[in-house]
């Protein structure tokens, strides 16, 4: 038996995408899947996809970013599929534009979606693994724009960027438990995020459509498979991996910014350390 067969496991944002690639290869494996989601239509659909296809399913309408949804959507997984081992939060929408344009109530939308509901999902789940004892994984659905500040998605990037840090420090925290960590950062892959999350940012905001969604989503057409990053995401699971990436092509960017921060600290000659104000003279003190 190889793990996670005969486990259980809670995929938000399932019901499309790369939720739904991950819950696929779940299934695949031998888990037991509750696909939540905010789409309830779509996530009947996908349910009795994987149902027709042999899988222990069940689809839970879910809201993440309220947080009186948390306990009762974990409470029927449980009562349905057995407790729960492992949370893929990968619920995420992209919203705003420029930073001095971007209306400071879709900042938060998209914020309490992409971040807030990490650690929601976090605290509503991890206590249950601590409690039971045994091995159990997280995996939270950051993105290349967590780790390279992208122009013009600038509260997206924000909460990816928060995102990581957060799955970052989830790890330190679980460091010697038996509960692993993953942090999911995908470059391209051919979801629909970027029109679904302007179609709900116009309807939640009374806007107009988003006018550079659709360029986007042309884009993200031609990236990879989500049903090939689900498996990358299972593989890394059953390989207690940290770090999953699907494009090695961003490697350069990466490596540009984190030179500059290592050149930054590497050149910084102490001056204005801890210690210089004790050996400053003390004219320089007056100053």
């Amino acid at each position: 038996m190889v793990w996670p067969e005969g486990e259980a496991a809670f995929v938000t944002g399932a019901a499309s995408g790369i939720g739904l690639g991950i819950a696929k290869a779940l299934v695949a494996a031998g888990a037991g899947v509750a696909l939540a989601d905010l789409d309830a239509a779509r996530l009947g659909d996908v349910v009795q996809e994987l149902r027709d296809a042999g899988g222990t399913v069940i689809g839970i309408p879910l809201d993440v970013s309220d947080p009186d949804q948390w306990t009762s959507a974990a409470d029927r997984a449980e009562a349905a599929i057995g407790p729960i081992s492992i949370l893929c939060y990968n619920a995420g929408v992209i919203g705003g534009g420029d930073l001095d344009e971007t209306p400071m109530k879709v900042w938060r939308w998209v914020h309490s979606i992409n971040v807030d509901a990490q650690l929601l999902g976090i605290q509503t789940f991890v206590p249950r693994f601590k409690s039971r004892g045994g091995r159990a994984h997280v995996v939270n659905t950051a993105s290349m724009a967590g780790l390279l500040p992208i122009p013009h998605i600038g509260s997206y990037v924000s909460s990816k960027f928060a995102s990581v840090g957060l799955t970052m420090v989830l790890r330190a925290e679980l460091a010697g438990t038996g509960i692993g960590v993953s942090l999911l950062c995908p470059g391209s892959v051919a979801t629909r995020i970027t029109l679904s999350a302007a179609e709900q940012e116009a309807k939640k905001f009374d806007t107009e459509m988003n006018p550079h969604a659709a360029a986007n989503d042309a884009m993200l057409s031609h990236g990879a498979d989500p049903d090939k990053v689900g498996e990358q995401v299972v593989e890394a699971i059953q390989d207690r991996d940290f770090l999953i990436f699907t494009h090695r092509e961003w490697a350069p960017a990466v490596a540009s910014m984190q030179q500059e921060i290592l050149a930054a600290l590497e050149g910084f000659d102490g001056r204005h350390g801890p210690d210089a104000a004790a050996q400053a003279p003390a004219g320089d003190l007056a100053r």
